[in-house]
């Protein structure tokens, strides 16, 4: 486990405060020299959902010692084409690639909708990622909090996705409530865009969000679907990945793959668990999970189509 503490000096930044941890990595607070706020997000000695400690109860606290057990780590899956996807544990090489390409993300997007990246530095060899200081809070945080949440921050975060195929990154891969943070001036920032790893038969993700593991266009409008739906209920469509053998067809007969599909697709409607749901949420989160046609675009003008009537 990485031993940062406050008032120690990592490449050339001094360390304010711990910000929050992921599967991967961790983020602080930090000052240059000039006095100006950033934060550094440094890989973590080895990474996976299923290996980060959970806090016995939910909370809001930030620990690098833990996580509040709603919060929903991403995780490292080996694709078996036996067993279909199992947990591993990505070592620091693996982490520092995924850093180091996640820059590339970063830096093609100049900060619209993402953080900006101000530059990456080394500690030891390791690459530090210097990002603007974002002060906000994310949706999770939020939905603990019992804030209200706004359909219009999704919009922005469609948008944003948008904007990231456009410049040649197939999808985020990692859209979730704790990855969406809102600013006081009601700015929408997406962190920690997953990208791609170099195996093939390997995918990060977090199954809750991303239930087919995909790693493509449609992956993200089902995350953003399943974000509404946990938003209009109260609970996930599903409490784990659905589709068990996802992306590894051949472990799975034809039948058992029907049978397995077909589960998924009865997942409880949101009008089942909330009587005021608005039907065109609803149409929207089932276009958005079974319709393969439908994106990312499709979602993002339904969206501002409900909204325009409201």
């Amino acid at each position: 486990m990485l031993q940062i503490t406050t008032g120690q000096i990592l490449a050339n930044y001094r360390i304010l405060a711990f910000i929050g941890r992921g599967a991967f990595a961790q983020v602080f607070l930090a000052e240059s020299t000039d006095g100006r706020k950033v934060a550094l997000k440094v890989g973590d000695e080895s990474g996976g959902g299923q290996s980060i400690p959970r806090f016995g109860e939910v909370t809001g606290e930030r620990n690098p010692l833990g996580v509040s057990p709603d919060e929903t780590p991403a995780e490292a899956l080996f694709l078996d084409p036996q067993e279909g996807a199992r947990a591993e544990v990505l070592d620091f090489h693996e982490v520092d690639a995924l850093l180091v390409k996640e820059a590339e993300i970063l830096h093609s997007a100049k900060g619209r909708g993402l953080p900006e990246l101000y530059e990456v530095a080394d500690s030891n060899g390791r690459p530090v990622l210097v990002m603007e200081y974002i002060d906000g809070s994310t949706i999770r945080e939020k939905i603990r909090s019992l804030e209200g949440i706004k359909l219009g921050w999704f919009v922005e975060v469609a948008r944003t996705l948008e904007r990231l195929q456009a410049l040649g990154w197939d999808c985020h891969g990692d859209v979730k409530p704790e990855n969406i943070m809102i600013t006081a001036d009601e700015r929408v920032v997406l962190l920690d865009p997953m990208p791609n790893v170099a195996r093939s038969d390997e995918v990060l993700a977090t199954p809750w969000y991303n239930p087919f593991l995909r790693k493509d266009e449609k992956g993200d409008t089902q995350s953003l679907a399943i974000m509404i739906y946990e938003l209009l209920c109260g609970a996930l469509p599903f409490d784990e990945v659905p589709f068990r053998y996802a992306r590894t067809p051949g472990a799975l007969s034809k039948e058992d793959q029907s049978m397995a599909l077909s589960l998924y697709l009865a997942y409880p409607r949101p009008r089942e668990l909330n009587a005021h749901a608005p039907r065109e949420m609803e149409r929207l989160i089932y276009r958005a999970l079974c319709d393969e046609a439908y994106g990312i675009e499709n979602l993002r003008m339904d969206l501002e189509d409900f909204l325009s009537r409201r």
